[in-house]
């Protein structure tokens, strides 16, 4: 697993290691669009590769809005804590 703030303090100079604290913010989608959104809006258009993200239940009527105005699109649905492909949905 992922060793605690203490443990790494403890470590000697010369022990390494291959996990570090907070990096599922990066692997789990709706976190890892939390962290994109956040950077878009102090670093603006550097930060805009990535395609609009609506993460629900929260952002619901968003991403009704954004499927009524564009009707036709293909939507991609993916739980935010899988893996491997996991429950991923395709409609439109």
């Amino acid at each position: 697993g992922i060793p605690k703030p203490e443990t790494l303090r403890k470590l000697n100079p010369y022990q390494k290691i291959n996990h570090f604290p907070n990096t599922w913010t990066l692997g789990r989608k709706d976190l890892l669009w939390r962290n994109v959104t956040r950077m878009k809006r102090q670093h603006g258009e550097a930060f805009s590769f990535m395609p609009q993200t609506w993460i629900l239940p929260d952002d619901y009527r968003l991403f009704e809005a954004a499927r009524n105005e564009r009707p036709r699109d293909l939507w991609i649905f993916k739980p935010y804590a899988s893996s491997c492909g996991r429950g991923i949905r395709l409609f439109s």
